[in-house]
């Protein structure tokens, strides 16, 4: 009952808000909207334990890209740095293009989790190989900006963990709607069903993180995050700083 109150208030959230490039990821998410070929989309994001991680991808053809990312925590300050225990990669290919009925639908694979490295995975498990829809909607006739709804299914297999049920099939959802023509909200939930016993830390609630995107000319995107929202493993909010910036060769 408590997931289906928390959906809900995603959706209504985002009609109470009022153009944006077509979003890559949402914040841990993928979205189904492809780099054009030859576009390439430098991002960088800070986050807790003073963590910070770089990614990289480029559009090899109109409809495929892949990407790279790799981080550390204890970067700023006196500690060793904890240096990821695997860099992340990530292919996706668009394979159904949206027009006025249908979403788009791209499959793809991601090994790049979310937090810091604990031992042999992520603090949030990656999306392994997913399936993702995204479905654009201009609110009034563009009048009242842009909602992009998504939905997507994934397997992970890169961090499975030796507890019960944690090599389940995981769902997500999210959204994104405009606020103002350089401002975008965003909103995600992961329903975490591959991640149900990790050593009693984990509460059942899911990861529901919410985000504002200013965006300046569609080339430099900053973004602030607030992660587990419900606290589903922390006791506080988690807080995140990221940078994007899109260009083409």
């Amino acid at each position: 009952m408590k997931k289906t109150c928390f959906i809900l208030i995603l959706v209504i959230t985002g009609f109470l808000f009022s153009n944006e490039a077509f979003t890559k990821r949402l914040i841990d998410t993928p979205t189904a909207y492809a780099l054009t070929r030859a576009e390439i989309e430098i991002g960088g994001r800070l986050y807790a334990s003073n963590g910070m991680m770089g990614e990289v991808n480029i559009g090899v053809f109109k409809n495929f890209f892949f990407g790279v990312s790799y981080g550390t925590s204890n970067i700023i300050g006196d500690d060793t740095p904890a240096w990821n225990g695997q860099p992340g990669m990530r292919l996706q290919f668009l394979a159904f293009e949206e027009d006025f009925y249908y979403p788009n639908l791209a499959i793809g694979f991601d090994s790049q989790g979310a937090g810091q490295w604990r031992g042999d995975r992520f603090a949030i498990k990656s999306k392994g190989f997913y399936l993702v829809m995204s479905k654009n909607y201009y609110v009034s006739e563009g009048q009242f900006g842009t909602l992009g709804f998504h939905w997507g299914i994934n397997y992970c297999v890169t961090e499975e963990d030796p507890y019960s049920g944690d090599d389940n099939m995981n769902m997500f959802i999210g959204l994104d709607k405009s606020i103002v023509p350089t401002l975008n909200l965003l909103c995600e939930y992961d329903f975490a069903w591959n991640d149900n016993s990790k050593e009693g830390t984990n509460k059942g609630n899911g990861y529901l993180n919410i985000g504002l995107r200013w965006s300046f000319e569609n080339v430099l995107h900053l973004e602030f995050d607030m992660k587990d929202v419900l606290k589903n493993t922390s006791a506080t909010l988690g807080r995140e700083v990221r940078v994007i910036y899109t260009t083409a060769f």
